[in-house]
């Protein structure tokens, strides 16, 4: 029995023993993408074609896969060609803004002419960031790395680029410069990796003043001074409202044209009128004489008994008083 449990431990004691030192180390086997997608370019053709996922480049045509080149393994992204070309490939990644980041590219291997790469070889390969996460290639903001003409291969470091966010985003961007007219060029690029350089050390950021640009009023501000020569056409309707002197045009004609019609009119008018009107007076009086004479009667005696009814009131009246006098004295008495 204690045999049994002895060589069951040591068997497991030597189990693990294998495992630990068979196993290859984890840095050798696992690149380090860092914050990028896709690192390895495993998923660099999209439904559409090369470029069409996470990865973005200038010139789809001249860029592709190569399966059996790579690091750990293929596939890697190559640039290849007979003829010069200048050739970008990016990646739009969120980050913390005012952190500092190193982007690095451990394989980028050169081989002319299927010979591989030799000293003194002038195809350039450098490392790009847009701190403002733009996506043009040719920005004045990215910031690149010196010139790589090396081999590319683990052991040279030098290819990398560190550069602080001043946004939510920022861009890495990879560029071969191929100037060789004469030679079949291929470059392979594998596992680049993105992180956050621990040697820089945060800054603030201020808020994006980029954006103060289209706020700049002026041009908006120059068509509202344009309208004082608009203002000006709106003054010539003026000259329009001048017709004035056309309209007195207009009157004098009329006038002219009603003064003679006027004058005989009024003038004979008037004595044609005056003439029927005076005549019938005339004749009503000599047809109606006796009538008048018989109304000239009937006034008069109006006339003579209103003045007669005055005069007996009068008298009444001269009698009342009398009598009132006569009254008071004997009362007196």
């Amino acid at each position: 029995m204690i045999r049994t449990m002895f060589a069951a431990s040591a068997a497991i004691l030597l189990a693990l023993f294998i495992f630990a030192f068979s196993s290859p180390p984890a840095s050798a086997a696992d690149p380090k993408c860092g914050l990028l997608k896709d690192c390895t370019f495993d998923n660099f053709y999209g439904d559409a074609g090369p470029c069409t996922t996470d990865w973005k480049c200038d010139n789809p045509g001249g860029i592709g896969l190569t399966e059996h080149e790579g690091w750990p393994k293929g596939p890697s992204l190559t640039f290849a060609g007979d003829a010069p070309f200048d050739r970008k490939v990016w990646q739009r990644v969120q980050v913390t803004p005012g952190k500092g980041y190193r982007f690095s590219c451990p394989f980028c291997v050169v081989n002319i002419n299927g010979q591989g790469w030799h000293d003194g070889d002038q195809v350039n390969r450098r490392l790009g960031i847009d701190p403002f996460g733009g996506t043009d290639p040719n920005s004045p903001n990215i910031k690149w790395s010196g010139d790589f003409f090396g081999k590319g291969r683990f052991e040279d470091d030098s290819l990398q680029v560190s550069e602080y966010a001043r946004a939510d985003f920022i861009t890495v961007f990879l560029w071969v410069n191929n100037p060789y007219g004469d030679k079949h060029v291929d470059v392979f690029v594998d596992t680049p990796s993105l992180e956050e350089n621990p040697d820089m050390q945060p800054i603030q950021i201020a808020p994006p003043t980029p954006t103060t640009a289209p706020t700049q009023p002026p041009p908006t501000a120059a068509p509202t001074r344009e309208l004082p020569p608009t203002q000006e056409p709106t003054l010539e309707p003026e000259p329009t409202d001048v017709p004035p002197p056309t309209e007195e045009a207009v009157v004098e004609p009329t006038a002219t044209l009603t003064e003679p019609t006027d004058m005989p009119n009024p003038s004979r008018t008037r004595v044609a009128q005056a003439q029927p009107t005076t005549r019938p007076v005339r004749t009503r009086v000599a047809i109606s004489s006796s009538d008048a004479q018989s109304d000239s009667l009937q006034s008069n005696a109006i006339q003579l008994g209103v003045i007669g009814l005055v005069g007996l009131v009068g008298i009444s009246a001269a009698i009342l008083m009398v009598a009132a006098a006569a009254f008071l004295l004997l009362r007196r008495k």
